[in-house]
């Protein structure tokens, strides 16, 4: 196996060494190589003043652990999640760039592995005068092979935060189960631990809740389902003691509420009505009942929480749209056959002839409404 890469500019920790240039004249030679040179770097030749000043430190041995579940890598002492497309070459990246320490201008790190001997090429200046020249650094490289915590605490099937998706004064609908499910899947395949940080998927007549060993976990899927859903997301904490190393331990419940309206009902908000055409991508769209106008209303809490449906879908009564006139529409229910003749004062284009459409009479006023299929 050989792997490669590079890494960025890294600092010495001590600053430049900015060196003492002593001119050719007087006679002067190097001390240690007895060389004459043009320039001196505090008494010494270029090439003996490099050869004192590396520009980096590298240990004798770098170990690089990773979890052999999910590919994290552990960094100082924290695990931090893989997310390159080359999960090896990009903890060995990131665990080399941390072991070496630079002592003089480093401009780039080049990684190379294989065979348990990691070979580093770099390219910099002990002193800020002297043109850019590389070095190599060779070290052994060795693996580490364990568990992160997320995937012990996966593997135990411990509850780190739960999920409860949910909808307002209602059952969720076997559409938005499914729904909720396959923006589930995708979120977490998406991430580099895809699904192994969903312990239980619990459903009920009340709705669904996901249960996640990883806080992490659950927060992508609860922005997964705002990005999809209208929501109103409340998080609350309870505290669960210490763990074994003696830190605090939480778990997370993320409600995710759903509005009491669906696509197909009548609903009032901000003492307006909408007809409800659709819900997708966290965006409502609506008719507006007092203009016959099509508007998209904005996602937030407060449609969510004060809504209230006047007219649910299922009381719509199915219209056939026989006639349209100059500001009189002709509609016969296709239940009983009665006519109705309704006034608009400017007739939407949403309405077509012969074309289906729902009837409904709120607080005595008739509305005609587009035919939605189910």
């Amino acid at each position: 196996m050989a792997l490669r890469g590079e890494l960025g500019y890294l600092a010495g920790d001590e600053g430049v060494h900015m060196g003492r240039l002593v001119s050719e004249a007087g006679g002067r030679f190097c001390p240690i190589c007895g060389r004459r040179a043009e320039k001196y770097y505090e008494g010494l030749c270029e090439e003996c003043y490099r050869r004192l000043h590396p520009l980096v430190e590298v240990p004798e041995e770098i170990t690089v652990t990773m979890c052999k579940v999910c590919g994290a890598y552990m960094l100082g002492r924290k695990w931090v999640a893989n997310r390159g497309p080359d999960p090896i070459k990009h903890a060995v990246e990131a665990v080399v760039k941390r072991s070496i320490r630079a002592r003089g201008i480093v401009e780039l790190v080049r990684v190379e592995y294989q065979r348990g001997v990691l070979r580093l090429v770099v390219r910099g200046r002990a002193v800020e005068s002297m043109e850019p020249y590389e070095e190599e650094y060779e070290c052994k490289l060795k693996f580490s092979w364990r568990l992160c915590d997320d995937c012990i605490q996966a593997k135990a099937g411990r509850e780190v935060a739960r999920v409860q998706v949910r909808a307002k004064d209602r059952s969720l609908s076997r559409e938005e189960v499914k729904t909720v499910r396959k923006v589930v899947a995708e979120a977490l395949e998406s991430t580099m631990r895809r699904g192994l940080d969903l312990v239980e998927v619990v459903e009920d007549e009340g709705g669904i809740d996901l249960v996640f060993s990883s806080l992490s976990a659950a927060k992508t899927v609860v922005s997964a389902l705002e990005r999809e859903f209208v929501t109103d997301v409340l998080e609350t904490r309870k505290s669960m003691g210490v763990d074994r190393s003696g830190r605090r331990r939480a778990r997370s419940t993320f409600r995710v509420l759903l509005p009491q309206f669906r696509k197909g009902d009548v609903v009032e908000s901000g003492g307006k009505l909408f007809y409800v055409t659709g819900i997708e991508r966290g965006v409502v769209k609506a008719i507006d009942l007092a203009t016959s106008r099509r508007i998209v209303l904005r996602a937030s809490r407060a449609l969510v929480k004060s809504s209230r449906i006047i007219v649910d879908r299922e009381s719509l009564e199915p219209t056939m749209v026989i006639s349209i006139g100059r500001r009189e529409v002709q509609v016969m229910s296709l239940k009983n056959f009665n006519v109705y003749s309704i006034h608009f004062e400017k007739i939407p284009l949403w309405i077509k002839e012969g074309a289906k459409a729902y009837l409904t009479v709120i607080d005595g006023r008739y509305y005609v409404l587009p035919y939605l299929e189910s």
